[in-house]
């Protein structure tokens, strides 16, 4: 056994999820297995489970045995203080954070030995796309056609997390956006800080709040929490002091925020200091979503460009300088990745609250003016013929490759029906 197995098992869901159980016989239900970590920390970033009649967000990590939890050193990181759940192939012994046993998943008798001596020899020799040598067969028309359905899907996936969200937010239009774009600007190593953050911060005081702003963002991520390294984090600090007090904020750990598997450029302290510079110069009335696609765009581009304060400018860190005077402000590549995960999901929320399909038909005219991503999956693609030229078909080819193949859902794919009917 091995985890990579496990985590395609828990990836896919490829469980009777609905049966499963804690080792001491108490059902799971397993509401959001959380997002796949390839960096360090936790295997599943924001989890959602239902233990006990109550519903705990946070991650997921996964073993061959729970011994492994101390083998490799879990138990003295801070990353792993809010994992929720231990999923494992052979629970030897319990596992414990604060002296509380963390609810543990065994897998040894739920294991299909056949799919896995099966999987395991396609994980090693098979192509990663099953029908890759076989899509010159397939009419170009039915391609497309099931990238555009891709699309949509992926659309209908982001508006329904948006949904919980909005409903916590009491379907407030400006909060949900803010929370999104939020949850964006950290990208996948930094989404589930950034996301406790928005919780934290006072959406409409902030809005208020004038030069104190960068204080106000990076006291309630907790980075004012430590000794000052310099005279501008003294500042900092001491602005901070007083709004903490003025808006009763809590802030969270500083240990929350992953600066391993991240460049320089996207350290959490430049990340934070951008979206201190965004909040500010970001349109949050009502007339933002009214605006034509170019127009969202262009509002955008310039709000998640403007340079932050000047000290960003030659610091990385705290007290850390950059070896050269460089731009603080956010790459223009980096903001349309931002636009892409936030704003296009947004609009389809929206259109699904109030029942206008014009948002819906916005957030696709939105992904259609702006540039393809740039990734591993993409590339793979490229190699098979279909070279994506917008971001609209970018997210539809991701979606298909996530998924679709990586699910080996063939028999629902309009691709893998036509050669499978052949």
């Amino acid at each position: 056994m091995n985890e990579h197995y496990l985590h395609l098992l828990w990836r896919s869901k490829r469980l009777p999820m609905h049966t499963l159980k804690t080792t001491d016989g108490k059902p799971v239900g397993v509401l959001n297995t959380g997002f796949y970590n390839t960096a360090s920390g936790p295997d599943f970033f924001n989890g959602k489970i239902e233990l006990d009649g109550l519903i705990h967000s946070g991650n997921i990590e996964l073993h061959v045995r729970s011994s492994d939890w101390m083998a490799h050193g879990h138990q003295t990181d801070p990353a792993y203080r809010n994992v929720i759940l231990h999923v494992v192939y052979e629970h030897d012994q319990p596992v414990f954070i604060d002296g509380v046993a963390i609810p543990t998943i065994e897998l040894k008798p739920l294991i299909d030995w056949k799919h896995f001596e099966t999987t395991v020899q396609w994980m090693q020799g098979a192509e990663r796309i099953a029908c890759a040598g076989q899509l010159a067969d397939c009419p170009a028309p039915v391609v497309w056609d099931q990238i555009e359905k891709a699309l949509f899907r992926r659309l209908e996936r982001k508006s329904a997390e948006l949904i919980a969200l909005g409903t916590r937010l009491q379907y407030n239009p400006q909060k949900v956006l803010f929370h999104s774009i939020a949850a964006a600007f950290g990208m996948k190593t930094n989404q589930l800080p950034f996301q406790q953050l928005a919780h934290r911060l006072p959406f409409e005081r902030l809005l208020r709040t004038g030069r104190q702003l960068e204080s106000v963002v990076f006291g309630t991520s907790g980075f004012l929490e430590q000794p000052a390294a310099d005279d501008y984090q003294t500042q900092l600090k001491f602005d901070w002091h007083y709004e903490r007090s003025l808006f009763g904020i809590h802030p969270a750990e500083m240990h929350a925020w992953h600066f391993k598997g991240c460049r320089p450029a996207g350290f959490p302290t430049i990340r934070l200091a951008q979206f201190a510079s965004f909040i500010r110069q970001m349109d949050w009335s009502e007339a933002f979503w009214e605006l034509s696609p170019r127009a969202i765009k262009n509002c955008l581009e310039t709000a998640l460009t403007a340079e932050p304060s000047e000290y960003w400018k030659t610091h990385y860190h705290f007290g850390r300088k950059k070896q050269k005077e460089v731009s603080g402000a956010m790459h223009l590549s980096t903001a349309h990745v931002v636009i892409v995960n936030s704003i296009a999901p947004f609009l389809w929320w929206l259109s699904d609250v109030t029942g206008n399909p014009v948002f819906r038909e916005r957030a696709v005219d939105l992904l259609e003016l702006l540039p393809a991503e740039k990734n591993a999956i993409l590339d793979e693609w490229k190699t098979h013929g279909l070279i994506a030229k917008s971001a609209a078909e970018s997210q539809g080819l991701l979606e298909l490759k996530n998924e679709f193949c990586n699910r080996k859902q063939c028999l629902h794919c309009k691709v893998g029906l036509y050669l499978l009917k052949r």
